[in-house]
């Protein structure tokens, strides 16, 4: 199986289940903790979908709240702008095998990674 690039947060319960879970399917994890490793500029701006940029937003974040993103959410720029800034504010885990990257924990996203 190809190695996953995993970007996560040791202490997050959510990462560590979708770690366990990669591991169970047989995958090697070239894990990166967030705070130390964000992900680059490129993989954000690769990924995410300009039309649904919530769906990469750590809605628990700090910043999703000083910010309102809830009520005024950003634009793609905007939001990759706010992430590289602070890497918190990034849906994690995030699992990135090949060209696919999966966002948070999507049980059928997440088992289709590294299987083409």
């Amino acid at each position: 199986m190809a190695k996953i690039t995993f970007y996560w947060k040791p202490r997050c319960n959510t990462c560590r289940e979708v770690k366990a879970l990669l591991e169970e399917q047989g995958h090697e994890l070239d894990l990166r903790d967030l705070d130390e490793y964000p992900p680059p500029r490129s993989l954000l701006e690769t990924h995410i979908d300009a039309k649904n940029v919530k769906a990469y937003l750590n809605t628990r974040s700090k910043i999703y709240q000083e910010h309102n993103l809830k009520e005024e959410p950003p634009t793609k720029k905007g939001a990759i702008e706010l992430m590289m800034r602070d890497a918190n504010l990034i849906k994690r885990p995030i699992s990135v095998c090949g060209k696919v990257a999966v966002f948070g924990n999507d049980p059928e996203e997440l088992k289709e990674l590294g299987s083409s």
